[in-house]
């Protein structure tokens, strides 16, 4: 049953009752920021007052602020070689309900000429799609920003080619803001790979200004390039941050040293940042980053045992500092020593700290852990989903450009 809008209470003086009743600007702005966006788009038709209220900045920011008092999750789900995306309460997940996944045209990304959910940032989701010229082979790529709850969306933004005739191309995006100029941005990162020759770049795009910078000086390849989702980029504090790889010179030989690159939204520099000092780089299963608690995490497994650390203070490598420990055993999975892949991957923590959400190799597998009682759920939600999709999500009335 749809939720009702809540009634608005006038009070008539006494003394003429028929005087109309006066509210002031600041408390219509509070009373309307309660509402829903899907009821907020119907109250733009009242009066023109109205219209230009919901539709100013000031507002839109206030909206938001309430909205993230009541977070969603989103996910990608798969039917019929289409994708959807999925929005859903953190409520139902943490509960373990059982979630229906609509299909719903209106969420289908063949519907938008797009084939890739980039990520969202306040409401506003990044898209990506392609187009290939068999001939040629000159690949057409560009971005298009949606809002699911508005049903706004804009034009095919960012557009550009590359040709990959003789060498193997990759373009991996991720979504964020930039903080300081109240600015949404997209990277790539690119990598050209051929016989001789290794490269990556990275580029910015803008919303707003609609061009693409390139950013030099990228001092490590990341992860995401060759392993898509499971290495997706994350989005923290003004930054974007990379699990990656780099060749270090030892004694005998070169030896591969896993560092994770902060790239600044604000500055568009780079910093690396060292793993945990008590993380054995040799052996076990490749490690991964994450956001929990609003920080950085750095997860990796050692022998049957999965350990997560957090960052208290980002930046600051000493800052460091283990919260989790636990083994396979306890989330029900045997392990296999020597198992190439990654196993589990941790996703979201619930906000009382007690739930983990876990993604196993398989993308359509979720495992809920809660760490007080010991005991682990598949998640009840049985349609192809691809769990290294799920991200933070609000709706909200930012527009698409």
């Amino acid at each position: 049953m749809a939720t009702q809008p809540p009634k608005l209470l006038y009070h008539h003086r006494k003394s003429n009752p028929s005087t109309p009743p006066i509210l002031p600007n600041e408390l219509i702005t509070d009373i309307l920021s309660r509402f829903t966006v899907k009821y907020l788009m119907q109250m733009k038709c009242v009066s023109k007052s109205w219209n230009t209220l919901i539709s100013d900045p000031i507002f839109i920011k206030i909206h938001l602020n309430r909205s993230e008092l009541n977070p969603q999750f989103s996910l990608i789900s798969s039917h019929n070689d289409d994708h959807s995306f999925v929005p859903f309460p953190v409520g139902l997940l943490w509960k373990n309900s059982s979630i229906n996944i609509p299909q719903d045209p209106s969420y289908q990304l063949s519907n938008k000429n797009c084939t890739e959910i980039v990520g969202s940032c306040n409401g506003l989701v990044c898209l990506a799609g392609y187009s290939l010229n068999e001939i040629t082979r000159y690949k057409k790529i560009w971005l298009r920003f949606w809002n699911p709850a508005t049903r706004a969306i804009s034009d095919k933004l960012g557009s550009f080619f590359y040709y990959d005739r003789y060498r193997f191309e990759y373009c991996k995006f991720t979504f964020g803001y930039d903080n300081s100029t109240q600015t949404y941005k997209v990277t790539a990162l690119g990598s050209v790979v051929d016989r001789t020759l290794s490269e990556t770049d990275v580029k910015v795009f803008s919303l707003g200004d609609n061009v693409w910078r390139t950013i030099h000086g990228v001092p490590a390849i990341p992860l995401q390039l060759y392993f898509g989702h499971e290495y997706d980029g994350v989005h923290l504090s003004n930054t974007i941050n990379w699990l990656s790889i780099q060749d270090v010179f030892g004694r005998d030989d070169i030896v591969e040293q896993f560092v994770i690159i902060s790239l600044d939204l604000s500055t568009e520099t780079f910093t690396q940042l060292m793993p945990p000092e008590n993380y054995d780089n040799h052996g076990g299963i490749s490690p991964n980053i994450c956001v929990m608690m609003d920080s950085l995490c750095f997860s990796y497994d050692k022998e049957t045992e999965i350990f997560i650390w957090q960052m208290t203070k980002f930046g600051d490598e000493k800052s460091w500092s283990q919260f989790l420990k636990f083994s396979y055993h306890n989330v029900g999975v045997d392990y296999e020593l020597g198992h190439p892949y990654i196993k589990l991957t941790p996703l979201h923590l619930s906000e009382d700290g007690d739930t983990l959400l876990l993604a196993k190799d398989e993308q359509d597998s979720a495992i809920l852990y809660n760490r007080r009682n010991n005991i682990a759920k598949k998640t009840r939600i049985n349609n192809k989903i691809c769990w290294f999709s799920i991200r933070a999500y609000v709706e909200s009335l930012v527009p698409t450009c």
